[in-house]
């Protein structure tokens, strides 16, 4: 049963693992935001095994009534989502049930409106409910919610969520250009994205030559994205963004240590030509 499908088939054992890590990590995930992702992420979550092993694990805790109530609700959590969908059943569930309040430890009520609003945001089914999401709660372009972004992606990063980092930066950066070139500019960006190294090397190349007065606000671009690839833990785009970072500060080409491989290594190769 490779697809999740719930058909009959032959179950192997890396299934089963996998199924019972999967299970483990979902049941114990502290937000239904961090469920939610999880779900979305893995079929089998949603299959007849799925829902066979966790009814094998309420007979099994039967008489641990709180183990009992937690299993009950992701059970039925996964069975909504089979019916309604899974946007839908998490979204009824958060309404039904709330965050844990320890999930995130934030004092206010308007500071808590704003994670549940990110929270709808980045779990968007694709851009346009996204961008309608935002033109129904502007509040998401305050400066407020940038910070609340950024202690999120604190408080997931150091629970090893890598999944749910990603999107809440990938959404507060989106958030930022919205702010700088307007919703609809930012929007469309996303859609349709620029060829990343195409543009880096472009840009270096025309302020270290024809464009020297658009030199600072390129590095200052070039520093923020630098930081977010280190969030992302794109190693390559950081070392690329490294080594263009200290040529915009006038560091020799020869006395930079550029370890780039790949499309990487051809975007450094071809910003050296061009300003030579």
């Amino acid at each position: 049963m490779s697809d999740g499908s719930g058909t009959p088939g032959q179950i192997t054992d890396d299934q089963i693992n996998e199924l019972a890590a999967l299970l483990h990590e979902f049941i114990n995930a502290e937000t239904f935001y961090g469920k939610q992702r999880l779900v979305e992420g893995n079929a089998i979550l949603l299959s007849h095994l799925a829902d066979s092993a966790l009814a094998g694990l309420l007979l099994e805790f039967q008489d641990n009534p709180v183990w009992s109530q937690s299993l009950l609700m992701h059970r039925a959590l996964l069975q909504r989502c089979n019916v309604a969908g899974i946007r839908e059943a998490f979204k009824e569930f958060r309404d039904l049930m709330g965050e844990t309040p320890s999930a995130v430890d934030y004092e206010s009520v308007q500071v808590q409106a704003l994670v549940d609003s990110i929270g709808e945001f980045i779990t968007a089914e694709g851009w346009d409910d996204a961008r309608n999401w935002l033109e129904d709660h502007p509040e998401l372009l305050r400066p407020d919610a940038d910070r609340v972004f950024d202690r999120l992606i604190a408080t997931y990063k150091s629970r090893g969520q890598s999944n749910i980092v990603r999107e809440l930066i990938v959404h507060r950066d989106l958030l930022r250009t919205c702010r700088e070139i307007g919703i609809e500019a930012a929007f469309e960006r996303m859609a349709n994205p620029p060829e990343t190294l195409d543009m880096i090397a472009e840009n270096t190349i025309a302020v270290l030559t024809d464009r020297p007065d658009e030199r600072d606000n390129w590095l200052e671009t070039v520093r923020l994205s630098r930081v977010r690839a280190a969030e992302l833990n794109d190693l390559p785009m950081r070392d690329l963004l490294r080594a263009v970072s200290s040529l915009l500060i006038d560091v020799p080409p020869d006395e930079i240590a550029a370890d780039l491989e790949g499309d990487h290594a051809a975007c450094w190769d071809r910003i050296i030509a061009g300003i030579r």
